[in-house]
């Protein structure tokens, strides 16, 4: 991350959550931002986050795994709520970003938080786990307790979009493995993964709400972005050529997307398909 970002702490409970801060309060909205799953800041956020501080205050948490069976999203939601709370005077506009999990997670923020939330931004996010879903969680958790090398092609196999692997040799594609390090707290979220279903709230969402697809998407369908965008009102919908992984493949245009939507929304009409102005 940037030298320039602070590491900050923000009471939890009985706990210390950490986020991270960039930028400065300028007239455009506070930005907050959310992982995905296994994820932190530096993990999914390293270039998007300090990029999107050159215009406004951004701050991004590390989410916690609380130590118990039957995760919930709220687990997580009230955590970002908590950071909310303490670190983002009244008087602050606010755009919530989220990636992945990181986007039910930032869905259930908005609609906990209502007009508190200006704007919403879900990247590659979803409502309710499809069968599909859970058959690629299922193989997931399977090569993860046999402990197979296999595990991390599979994750990037999903990760990455054809254009993405293709473009490397086939030694290049099997080194990506020396990346993937699943951790016991990815596990954890992935058994939550599996049973999310937050489609009961999308309607007490009040913000005005981007919806970001990834067409090669191999982790998030199409259909269930666009069963976000048939959800949530006051919402727009577009589609980028990016895998899941869209902070690897197409950082520079997510940037560019959260901050024309965060800063001047009005470019985007409600309840309509977005072109991207990247091919």
């Amino acid at each position: 991350m940037d030298l320039d970002t602070i590491t900050r702490q923000c009471p939890y409970g009985d706990m210390q959550l950490t986020y991270y801060e960039v930028g400065q309060r300028s007239t455009f909205p506070t930005i907050i931002l959310i992982h995905g799953t296994g994820g932190n800041t530096d993990k999914h956020f390293s270039y998007i986050f300090p990029m999107l501080g050159i215009h406004q205050r951004v701050l991004s948490i590390d989410l916690n795994t609380p130590d118990k069976a039957d995760l919930a999203v709220t687990d997580f939601s009230q955590q970002v709520e908590a950071l909310i709370q303490h670190a983002v005077a009244a008087d602050e506009t606010i755009t919530v970003v989220g990636y992945s999990l990181g986007a039910v997670i930032a869905a259930q923020v908005a609609a906990s938080l209502k007009q508190r939330v200006a704007r919403l931004v879900l990247l590659a996010g979803w409502a309710k786990t499809s069968s599909v879903q859970q058959l690629r969680t299922t193989i997931w958790q399977q090569l993860f307790n046999e402990k197979s090398a296999a595990l991390a092609h599979f994750i990037n196999y999903c990760l990455y979009s054809d254009d993405y692997l293709s473009a490397r040799t086939e030694q290049q594609v099997l080194d990506l493995a020396r990346f993937v390090k699943p951790s016991p707290d990815a596990v954890k979220q992935r058994e939550l993964n599996y049973r999310i279903d937050i489609s009961s709230i999308l309607h007490d969402i009040c913000a005005e709400t981007l919806i970001v697809a990834c067409r090669e998407d191999r982790m998030v369908p199409l259909a269930q972005a666009k069963q976000l965008f048939a959800s949530i009102q006051n919402s727009r919908y577009i589609e980028i050529s990016s895998g899941h992984a869209i902070h690897i493949e197409a950082p520079a245009e997510v940037v560019q997307l959260i901050n024309q939507f965060s800063q001047h929304p009005e470019q985007y009409p409600a309840n309509q398909k977005i072109q991207p102005s990247m091919p």
